[in-house]
């Protein structure tokens, strides 16, 4: 993906880092979202891409800190000027008001080793604990982890930061099952809870 929308304001570079400061309210502006004029959103994106991948910094809500090689930096929005429920639960669907959602896709490695130690460092930088590490390690080196499935089926384990200043965020690595050599994808994902629209 390539960035077509205005500089973000939320975004710095330090020493050759990309750094996002997440930790105030999400905007358009903060995320540079391109809204391409319209006053509703819909799937409006923020998208930064490098390849190879680049050191990236995320300041988040809490004081919390992630530092990881990315090679994609996405952020969406989307608006719901009503509240949108299940017609059998009552559940609410989509929450009223402008939602952002953020997705940082890591390095790819290969090999159980790697791919283990690049989650438990993640877990590590936001004091999380490294349990889930320890379990993906044990998936992945069950027989089951290489039998030859269609590629899209996905294994990993992911873990969930406590919800702070109205943001929900979770550090995860899966793989696909292939016969010859596991290749792990780390991923950090942040949801914030709805603002409203401007």
């Amino acid at each position: 993906m390539r960035h077509t929308g205005p500089t973000p304001t939320a975004m710095r570079h330090e020493d050759g880092v990309e750094v996002w400061d997440l930790t105030g309210p999400p905007t358009v502006e903060a995320l540079g979202i391109d809204t391409d004029g319209r006053e509703t959103l819909s799937n409006a994106v923020g998208a930064y891409s490098s390849i190879p991948e680049r050191p990236v910094r995320l300041l988040l809500p809490g004081g919390r800190t992630v530092e990881m090689a990315a090679g994609e930096v996405v952020f969406e929005a989307a608006d719901s000027r009503e509240e949108v429920t299940d017609p059998d639960t009552g559940e609410v669907v989509i929450p009223q008001g402008r939602q952002f959602w953020l997705r940082v896709d890591g390095v790819t490695e290969e090999g159980v080793d790697a791919g283990v130690d690049a989650f438990r460092d993640a877990l590590e930088q936001t004091d999380l604990p490294t349990t889930k590490a320890d379990e993906l390690r044990e998936r992945a080196s069950s027989p089951a982890a290489t039998v030859d499935t269609p590629s899209t089926k996905r294994i990993g384990e992911s873990v969930d930061l406590p919800d702070v200043q109205g943001a929900t965020a979770s550090v995860s690595s899966t793989f696909g099952p292939r016969p010859d050599v596991l290749v792990f994808q780390l991923q950090f994902s942040l949801d914030w809870d709805p603002v409203p629209i401007p």
